[in-house]
């Protein structure tokens, strides 16, 4: 167990200011809110202050009750305008950040902006969250920010990357390899947890029949996550004799595309999938599934949902994205992507377990979690690293270079 207690050396940044794209739910928020509830308690800890470009979102409020200051420059989308970048500008010079972490891509370019009206020489951390396997699968837009970010990587302290496949695809069109950091996503443990009376509570929320074994994929609705692919190879299983039932929860996920609805339709028996839009209450009916699905096509970095689900004590399926296959380890399977009869081999494998073998194999899951996972640890490894760039600044003259900052830190540099 890595040590909880705070840096409390003069170095530590008095202000960590966090640029952030968004304060919706999405995996890359929910884990700098985890961050900063996880130091809320600790004392000594630097102040942060969070900066979303858009408008406040489902995760704003939580942030207020850590007693963190949250500003927004009221964006829609896209890279800061000339009045957004202002506004990015007055409030980093009223903060005085010590340091300035980027979150997600938009995030990290404005960070880097926010830099100009520091007043002083700042670090400047990005977090990239994202896996680039195929980058034309990605919108045209997309691609322009992709090159745009290579080029000025060079020119940050350090990326944060949640996943070690993340980081090798972004070398490949260019990032800085030498300025790579890795540290994965962590979770609260004592709210995420194996509960004996969750399937009782989640059949009650949904208004789900008894029996059966139920599969849950928790995702927002967008075509990188390939729900068709999932429905259609629960169907499969069910035809070799598996009573497998599909829970579907996430944003848009009440409001299915129309290719989404088709499958559903065509392949699944009414009563058998139940959908089901965002909610914020995951942990308490989450260690009530069976199983956890997850089906992605592409993008995953390091997918919340799956240690969420391994500290509950829900064996895992997923495809092989990002670094899913590392998270869930020998805890679970991992099949290939857009594979629809590998997820369908995968679900028939552990249907056909007893429940005893199942839990079992979810508890192997819980202790991979705790051991590498726990939002605690997770949170001292970045006050290290924010720490050893805060006392370099102050000693040297020429900024540290990430693997000198990840030494310092007690860290592994990719």
């Amino acid at each position: 167990m890595i040590e909880t207690a705070c840096h409390t050396g003069s170095a530590m940044p008095g202000l960590v200011q966090h640029v952030t794209t968004s304060l919706d739910v999405g995996g890359a928020q929910a884990m700098l809110v985890k961050l900063l509830e996880a130091n809320a308690a600790k004392r000594r800890c630097a102040r942060p202050a969070v900066l979303s470009l858009m408008r406040p979102g489902t995760f704003a409020q939580r942030l207020r009750q850590t007693g963190c200051p949250t500003y927004t420059l009221g964006m829609a989308r896209g890279i800061p305008g000339p009045v957004a970048t202002l506004r990015l500008l007055r409030i980093t010079a009223m903060l005085q950040p010590d340091i300035l972490q980027g979150w997600m891509y938009h995030g990290n370019l404005a960070a880097s902006v926010a830099s100009l009206a520091a007043g002083r020489k700042v670090p400047v951390f990005w977090n990239v969250r994202h896996s680039l396997a195929d980058p034309m699968v990605e919108k045209r837009s997309s691609r322009a920010l992709f090159a745009l970010s290579a080029r000025l990587s060079r020119s940050v302290q350090g990326i944060i990357y949640n996943s070690r496949t993340a980081a090798r695809e972004h070398a490949a069109i260019g990032f800085d390899p030498s300025r790579a950091i890795h540290i994965p996503n962590g979770f609260d443990l004592s709210s995420y947890h194996p509960h004996p009376v969750a399937r009782a509570r989640l059949e009650m929320l949904f208004g789900l029949p008894a029996g059966g074994i139920l599969v849950g994929m928790v995702a927002r609705n967008h075509p990188m996550k390939d729900h068709a692919m999932l429905v259609r190879a629960i169907a499969r299983a069910r035809s070799a004799g598996h009573d497998l039932r599909l829970l579907l929860v996430g944003p848009g996920m009440d409001r299915p595309d129309a290719g989404l609805a088709r499958a559903i339709a065509e392949c699944l028996p009414e009563g058998t999938v139940t959908l089901a839009g965002e909610r914020t209450d995951v942990a308490d009916w989450l260690p009530g599934l069976d199983l956890l699905a997850l089906s992605s096509a592409w993008g995953e970095a390091f997918p919340n949902i799956l240690g969420e689900a391994m500290a509950c004590g829900v064996p895992c399926i997923a495809t092989d994205v990002g670094d899913s296959a590392w998270v869930v380890g020998e805890s679970g399977l991992i099949v290939p992507p857009r594979d629809t009869e590998a997820m369908a081999a995968a679900l028939e494998q552990l249907a056909g377990l007893d429940n005893d073998a199942r839990r079992s194999l979810g508890a192997a899951g819980r202790a991979r979690a705790v051991a590498n996972f726990d939002i605690n640890d997770i949170a001292v490894q970045y006050r290290r690293l924010y720490a050893s760039a805060v006392q370099r600044a102050t000693r040297d003259t020429a900024p540290a270079s990430a693997s000198t900052l990840a030494r310092d830190a007690g860290m592994s540099q990719l």
